[in-house]
């Protein structure tokens, strides 16, 4: 997972920890649409990861695509049958007004909409407290629901985070040859039950899925809300 060299503030009972960088004027459009339990407002910001240097690599990507620079578009190949070795690497955090990555204890779910499949959905902290669930809530035998209830947090207190710490992670495939997009909508679910869906509290990405994983009419369309 890409590492990152921001930090942030974790919420509740939990120690603070300064965000380094620009913080929220790097990300583009949102609203704030909830509260954290600091009673802060934040929104959802998801995005692919590039999986620079990984077998995963999209190319397509922004190199520097993360939280605070997202980019939302990717086309991709399919993966060979009973295989994931093109799937895409979909991450989601929560931040607040002041550039803080905030989630600690925060469901949040990625419903996949279209062709694929959501393939891996990480427990947030291993065999802590903290779950995460995949479902088929239409039936046709494909996972299309990750829920978390958590941002992922397996640091240590007091050492180095661990990669991919303070965000939500989930990954996307299609091995079916079947062509199309795969849209996946992440956001708060503080019940584990599915999208809450107020304004400000989801974010989408799209894959466009083929044979040769070319460009298509609508690439570039979901780099901005």
């Amino acid at each position: 997972m890409k590492r990152t060299s921001k930090k942030v503030a974790v919420i509740g009972t939990f120690s603070a920890l300064s965000l380094l960088g620009m913080g929220t004027a790097q990300a583009t459009g949102g609203s704030y649409g909830d509260y954290d339990n600091r009673g802060d407002r934040f929104r959802a910001v998801s995005y692919i990861n590039p999986d620079t240097g990984a077998a995963t690599a999209n190319p397509d990507v922004n190199a520097d695509s993360d939280c605070f620079s997202p980019d939302r578009y990717d086309n991709q190949q399919f993966s060979p049958a009973g295989t994931a070795t093109k799937n895409v690497h979909n991450d989601a955090c929560f931040l607040d007004k002041q550039g803080n990555k905030v989630g600690k204890g925060i469901g949040a779910t990625f419903q996949l909409r279209g062709v694929g499949f959501i393939n891996a959905c990480p427990d947030p902290d291993g065999a802590g407290p903290e779950t995460a669930k995949l479902a088929d809530t239409n039936g046709d035998g494909k996972m299309d629901r990750c829920t978390q209830s958590s941002y992922q947090d397996k640091g240590v207190v007091g050492k180095d985070d661990v990669d991919g710490d303070f965000e939500y992670h989930a990954r996307i495939n299609n091995n079916d040859a079947m062509a199309g997009k795969s849209k996946v909508r992440w956001g708060l679910d503080r019940d584990l039950n599915g999208l809450d869906g107020r304004h400000g509290n989801s974010d989408k990405i799209k894959v466009s899925w083929s044979a040769d994983g070319k460009k298509d009419a609508d690439y570039g369309k979901a780099r901005t809300r």
